[in-house]
């Protein structure tokens, strides 16, 4: 990063355990972050923390600092069945 550049890190980004969201595998997720410069990254896969070890291990592996997290699908207040509506909700761990 130039001093020009600001600091930037991702706090939402899904892997391809997100189904039909996500696309690249959480290693590829670390290596693009890291060359892009970013100050750090969360997983925050749908419904689960599915992808973690795998990010973890390739973000230790370059030198990126890790966020992980949940999306989380609720169904949305005063919802009922069959016709349920959901809404996310994103839950960062804090260590």
């Amino acid at each position: 990063m130039t001093e020009t550049t600001p600091a930037y890190a991702e706090l939402h980004a899904h892997s391809a355990y997100s189904f039909l969201d996500g696309a690249s595998p959480p290693e590829a997720l670390a290596a693009e972050a890291a060359r892009l410069g970013l100050r750090a990254l969360a997983l925050t896969d749908h419904d689960g923390l599915y992808g973690v070890v795998r990010f973890s291990q390739a973000a230790k592996h370059v030198g990126l600092p890790t966020v992980f997290g949940a999306e989380l699908h609720l169904p949305a207040p005063g919802a009922t069945a069959p016709a349920v509506s959901y809404t996310h909700l994103t839950l960062p761990t804090i260590r």
